[in-house]
């Protein structure tokens, strides 16, 4: 097809100013948090704490650490302690203890050269200042560890893996039950005076003291800062007017790096640096997307490979025991990479793997059928829910993700003209689905409100609460399109699963019975994205926001108010979906469509705002978009590119409905250009 160009124009007002909802303010942020220093593919996963203590060697009894090392004033606490980054693309944290007259800040950061050096040395560097006086101050650094920490001259060593130094030397070191405390000489502050201390951590095999002066330890932090923002990370693809959006979609990116490792020579693109330090298939799956959709194909699919090599003989592509949705996810995963880069070359490539795959899950399904009074009969082996549910029982998110995955490779046999597997696959997927169906109408339950809808166990003994653990089913309607819009099934789970909104997101669906998962605001906003509700999509893309830290990442779950934690942080699911749902709200595929500014929110349509995507992939090709309001405030320019050769979407759909009053979109046919004048009275 032959690409054209489509120029219109439209006239209809913008909608009113958005509400306080369409804002960045972290107000549901943890209490506590943490935040990676290192550096891109870094062995060593160095955090900060919301305190400014370096935490090493998880996990342990300190704060979930074996080694933390802080400094502060001796012989006092602080009144206040605040903390912020460089930079949303820098990741040196910078932190302020007010002490009375007496202000501490501290800088931590980890010194280049980083990786692929097998030592790595990272900094803290504080100075003390007095606001008014001329008091008197002294330092201290308080060392807890696990391992053995023994005083040797100026320097402590700790389990002699790891090496603290400080310039000046410390005057004094003291056991107490709080840990190792390092006492320093006082000093008087008058005037612009200030007391300076440069903690130097060296770790890694053979690691020695590594004692940095203050001008040292500052050509070291512009070193740091200069890697970073020289660094050839696919920052640029988006633009947003929302700075505290922008910045969250920068420090995602970064996130996803830092925790990213090199294995089997691969790129492991893994959850978190702590109790999630390895490949996840379904968090990795949706990682692998998000790296994709910011043109980086070749990274991506290098991490598929990783994917596939943990193969089993018996063809299950699984990592976790009795997680059988991870054979239905890979097959997803895979299929999905190789329709956005419009590679059946590739994808014949491992093809193999796929039919073993699906071979593998028509085992499982035999292996039920064994058992035909058992509940799982014709389905899924009891199995591991996880997201929410602990344990072994016949359950259903191994069910939304194998029917996901079947479907993907049917669809993937028939691009691929491999018509006897795309039947086979087909007729095994239909199959599955009418048991799904009749299953569900077994365990159907109604909420005390009239609510219809499938809890996430079968039979559901245990009265499990209807969201808990529903992170698979909404999967199924999107991004695997199991579900049309309007069947029953989608209507009361969607219904249930939002009954119950705090904070702005689903409360009570994850680990934390009485808590948040803060990133399964992404599953929730793509399914009702996908069901047509774009405006939600916008709030909960807000609420989701407003949960990470001031740091810019989020802790897997936390209770309301943001107490008490569960899981990693940075939790890099979470950086990829905050990723995907902004890539989704301004542009979508829907089938052979290509759909714009679904979940546009309001608040990006205002005088001199500009929304733009610079080659953001999809499965028509790499797309530029552009939105802008010049400061006049009269119109909205919008100007689409679709690049390559590939064929041009059917149809591309320009929707108004969240940020106009008009309501509606605009569809053009076949198009590969778009440039649209829209006046805004």
């Amino acid at each position: 097809m032959v690409p054209r160009t489509a120029v219109f124009g439209l006239a209809f007002a913008v909608l009113a100013a958005a509400d306080d909802r369409d804002r960045v303010n972290f107000e549901h942020a943890p209490r506590t948090w943490d935040t990676a220093i290192g550096f891109v593919d870094d062995w060593q996963k160095t955090l900060v704490a919301e305190d400014g203590r370096l935490e090493y060697d998880f996990p342990g009894p300190f704060n979930r650490f074996k080694t933390t090392i802080g400094v502060g004033l001796a012989g006092a606490t602080p009144s206040t302690v605040a903390q912020r980054l460089e930079s949303a693309r820098i990741p040196i944290v910078i932190t302020c203890k007010e002490y009375g007259a007496l202000l501490l800040e501290e800088e931590a950061f980890a010194a280049p050269p980083g990786p692929p050096e097998p030592l790595r040395n990272d900094l803290l560097c504080a100075r003390i200042r007095a606001a008014s006086g001329a008091p008197e101050a002294a330092f201290e650094v308080l060392i807890r560890s696990e391992q053995p920490i023994v005083a040797k001259g100026h320097s402590i060593d700790i389990g002699g893996r790891t090496f603290v130094a400080t310039t000046p030397a410390f005057a004094s070191a003291a056991s107490t039950e709080q840990g190792l405390r390092l006492i320093f000489e006082k000093k008087r502050l008058a005037g612009a005076e200030e007391a300076r201390l440069v903690v130097s951590v060296t770790r890694g095999p053979g690691a020695a003291p590594n004692p940095r002066g203050w001008e040292d330890a500052s050509a070291a932090r512009a070193a740091a800062a200069a890697l970073w923002r020289e660094a050839p990370l696919p920052w640029g693809c988006f633009a947003v007017p929302d700075p505290g959006i922008q910045a969250l979609l920068d420090a995602s990116v970064r996130n996803i790096y830092q925790a990213r490792e090199i294995k089997k020579n691969l790129p492991a693109f893994q959850v978190g640096p702590t109790c999630y330090r390895g490949l996840w298939v379904v968090d990795g799956a949706f990682i692998m997307e998000a790296i994709a959709f910011l043109g980086r194909v070749e990274e991506a699919r290098a991490g598929i490979r990783y994917l596939l090599s943990f193969q089993r003989d018996d063809g299950a592509i699984m990592i976790m025991n009795r997680h059988w949705k991870e054979t239905g996810i890979a097959l997803w995963a895979v299929t999905r990479h190789a329709r956005l880069t419009d590679d059946r070359a590739w994808l014949r490539s491992v093809w193999p793997n796929l039919m073993r795959g699906f071979e593998y899950i028509r085992s499982m399904r035999a292996e039920t059928r064994k058992k035909p009074d058992a509940p799982e009969a014709g389905l899924i082996p009891a199995g591991f829910s996880d997201g929410g549910l602990h344990g072994v029982h016949p359950e259903y998110t191994n069910v939304y993700w194998t029917l996901v995955g079947l479907k993907a490779t049917a669809e993937a046999a028939a691009w691929l003209g491999e018509a006897e597997d795309a039947g086979r696959i087909r007729a095994e997927f239909e199959d599955f689905l009418a048991v799904y169906r009749k299953a569900a109408a077994r365990d159907m339950q109604t909420t005390p409100a009239g609510i219809s809808y499938v809890p996430i166990r079968m039979t559901n003994s245990e009265k499990v609460a209807p969201q808990r653990a529903q992170w698979a089913f909404c999967h199924a309607v999107f991004p695997g399109r199991v579900f049309a819009a309007e069947d029953p099934i989608v209507k009361g789970n969607m219904a249930a699963i939002g009954a119950d909104v705090r904070e702005g997101l689903v409360y009570g669906t994850g680990w934390i019975a009485d808590g948040i998962w803060n990133y399964f605001a992404s599953f929730w906003a793509h399914a009702n994205l996908w069901l047509g509700d774009g405006a939600k999509a916008a709030r909960i893309l807000y609420a989701f926001a407003n949960h990470a830290s001031p740091l810019l990442c989020w802790r897997e779950e936390q209770g309301l108010g943001g107490k008490g934690l569960v899981g990693d942080m940075p939790h890099n699911w979470a950086s990829a979906e905050f990723i995907r749902l902004v890539r989704h709200i301004l542009v979508l595929e829907r089938g052979e469509e290509l759909h714009l500014f679904e979940g546009l929110p309001r608040a990006w349509v205002r005088p001199g705002a500009r929304v733009a995507l610079k080659g953001i992939l999809t499965s028509f090709g790499p797309v530029d978009l552009d939105l802008v309001v010049p400061p006049s405030g009269d119109r909205a320019d919008i100007v689409l590119q679709i690049h390559g050769d590939r064929a041009a979407p059917r149809l591309v759909a320009v929707h108004t409905e969240t940020w106009t009053e008009a309501g509606e979109a605009r569809k053009f046919d076949g198009v590969k250009k778009l440039a649209t004048g829209i006046a805004l009275p």
